[in-house]
């Protein structure tokens, strides 16, 4: 940016001089930033009005819906008595399926890869713990009303009942 002139003035550089004229530009924006600001204009912490109104959607543009849980997703019994106790809270207690995990007595899994059979049946990989020890395996579900039927490798297919939930009104028989 600057040249070096080799001049001397009683036996020192002029150089020097040039070495301190460079800060010189520096000065000057940090006085103009300085002169920018008007304290009295300036309220802190007001609102900001936006000044561009957000545009809309387009036509097209297909709104989100939320996919729907898989058919197994809630509380099943094996016995309808055993919907009044908590799910997995002992023997006589119901199971609880969500999306994301499988809760009965005394284990715990976590839902992995989910695949809808051919004949409306289910293959669901578990990643489990149970009394400490972690498995995994897969097993079938099989959905028809309200009722589920779920088959582990080397044990008998279990049917459930699923639970009413327990937010919805009791079921009354109305006699006629």
């Amino acid at each position: 940016m600057f040249a070096m002139i080799s001049l001397r003035r009683n036996g020192k550089m002029i150089a020097n001089r040039l070495n301190q004229l460079r800060f010189l530009p520096l000065l000057g924006a940090a006085a103009l930033l300085a002169a920018c600001g008007d304290d009295d204009a300036v309220t802190y912490g007001a609102p900001v009005e936006p000044t561009v109104e957000p545009a809309a959607p387009a036509e097209e543009t297909a709104p989100m819906v939320p996919a729907e849980a898989p058919v197994y997703v809630g509380v099943w019994a094996a016995r309808p008595e055993w919907c009044a106790n908590a799910p997995g809270s002992g023997e006589e207690a119901p199971i609880a399926i969500t999306e994301a995990e499988f809760l009965g007595y005394e284990n715990r899994c976590l839902i992995g890869d989910g695949q809808e059979g051919t004949e409306g049946g289910y293959l669901i990989a578990l990643s489990c713990q149970a009394e400490g020890v972690e498995y995994q395996e897969v097993v079938e579900v099989d959905v028809d009303g309200e009722t589920l039927r779920l088959k582990r490798e080397g044990v008998d297919e279990t049917v459930f009942v699923r639970c009413p939930d327990k937010g919805a009104a009791p079921e009354t028989e109305q006699e006629e």
